[in-house]
């Protein structure tokens, strides 16, 4: 009964949301994402949530827990006939469910709170908000050949661009499952986003073999999101 429903709503435009929904879109047949504009206060989720999350997660900021939350309940929303409480952390902190076979991952930041499902197989999800900082840190995350491309970019694009290819590589890397991951070396972006929207090609490279990944992106004014799936 659980996947026969879980295929009406990822093959529907729409789920009935009991929140504001920001944005839905199906990645494929099987696999649909959702991201929610987080306005209402902590308490509205705590209300929601309560006896339903971790209990260890109360002491987070307020602003943190409010995101955590938010992220949660936007997943039991997609998901109704899963008990949230099902969810455990592998190795590398990637959540999943105890007693159930369906894939998904979760992501916020500040405003946002995103989530995406797959009936097939593991998927990732990021967002992040576009903005200046992310220029400090872009030489830990970006392979050489990466940065060599987004130099070519007006300052503006330059931003963008590394957005992008940092939410594609922390979603890559939450749609894997193994330690020791370097996000320059190991997580590769095949190309540049010349457009707001799209797919691109992925790599998650390793002794053994390279994985080919599909990046499904959406540039924003003030943010990015991507999911990664095979």
């Amino acid at each position: 009964m659980f996947i026969l429903q879980l295929r009406t709503a990822l093959q529907s435009n729409s789920i009935l949301f009991s929140m504001p929904l920001f944005y839905q879109q199906n990645i494929n047949a099987t696999t649909k994402m959702a991201i929610w504009a987080i306005e209402e206060p902590l308490t509205f989720f705590e209300s929601k949530l309560i006896g339903r999350v971790e209990a260890s997660k109360n002491s987070m900021h307020p602003v943190k827990r409010t995101q955590h939350l938010a992220a949660r309940l936007l997943l039991q929303e997609m998901l109704p006939e899963v008990d949230i409480n099902c969810i455990e952390y592998a190795a590398n902190g990637k959540p999943y469910f105890v007693n159930a076979s369906i894939h998904f991952s979760i992501s916020h930041c500040n405003g946002f709170a995103a989530c995406v499902i797959s009936e097939e197989g593991p998927v990732g999800i990021d967002i992040e908000l576009i903005q200046d900082r992310i220029k400090k840190v872009a030489p830990k995350f970006l392979h050489t050949t990466e940065l060599e491309k987004i130099n070519t970019l007006e300052q503006e694009a330059q931003l963008k661009e590394m957005s992008f290819v940092w939410a594609a590589k922390e979603a890559m890397y939450k749609m894997n499952e193994k330690l020791g991951i370097d996000f320059s070396e190991h997580l590769r972006v095949e190309g540049l986003a010349n457009h707001t929207s799209g797919m691109m090609s992925g790599s998650i490279l390793s002794e053994a073999a390279a994985l080919d990944v599909q990046i499904h992106y959406e540039l924003r004014e003030n943010f990015v999101w991507a999911v990664s799936l095979i």
